[in-house]
């Protein structure tokens, strides 16, 4: 807790860290410095609740581990810049595992024709379950845009709201004009979790 303090952390981070995620305290207060030191280099404001999740992503990964990840978004055509944008608006999702990010990028990519650039400008979504999350809304969105219901959905807006949010947006709004859209939704979630076993 001294080391975060000493770089300017402040008290009420440290006790929410100590409160969501307390094994990250159980640490070598000497390679904890180091890496709040190299969260600082790269950018990263000490004072903001970022700054914790980039600790925590550093401290997960070996820089051999990191530099697999890193691989992995290449692959996607991911640029180096690209790479580290992401990195910086969503550390989480370099501890992202690869098997996951492969799932997600090949279905967003491959099967629902999304722009490998435009998830790397959205890299929170990869932190978000592919099952429950992505699969049933990402189709169910597909079939929106087939009955001409909307015109473009952002990934922000599609992954990144709740599910009351996102029923409240999608279904409840053209309840009028397309009245099974909560069942469709519905059967979209039950598919995903059928191909799930």
């Amino acid at each position: 807790m001294n080391v975060l303090r000493g770089i300017g952390v402040p008290e009420s981070n440290i006790l929410l860290l100590l409160n969501r995620q307390p094994r990250s305290l159980l640490y070598n207060p000497v390679r904890l410095k180091e890496i709040v030191e190299k969260a600082e280099r790269m950018g990263f404001d000490p004072s903001t609740k970022m700054f914790l999740s980039v600790v925590i992503a550093l401290k997960s990964m070996t820089k051999s581990t990191l530099e697999k990840k890193f691989d992995v978004y290449r692959r996607w055509g991911w640029s180096e810049q690209e790479i580290h944008e992401a990195f910086r608006r969503h550390p989480l999702c370099m501890t992202v595992s690869e098997d996951k990010v492969m799932a997600i990028m090949d279905f967003l990519v491959k099967k629902m024709g999304y722009s490998s650039t435009l998830i790397a400008k959205q890299p929170s979504i990869l932190w978000k379950s592919f099952r429950k999350n992505i699969v049933p809304r990402a189709l169910f969105a597909r079939e929106l845009l087939s009955q001409g219901l909307v015109n473009d959905l952002k990934l922000s807006v599609l992954f990144d709201t709740s599910e009351k949010v996102f029923i409240r947006m999608f279904v409840d709004r053209f309840v009028n004009e397309a009245p099974d859209l909560l069942k469709l939704y519905k059967e979209k979630l039950k598919i995903s979790e059928k191909n799930k076993h």
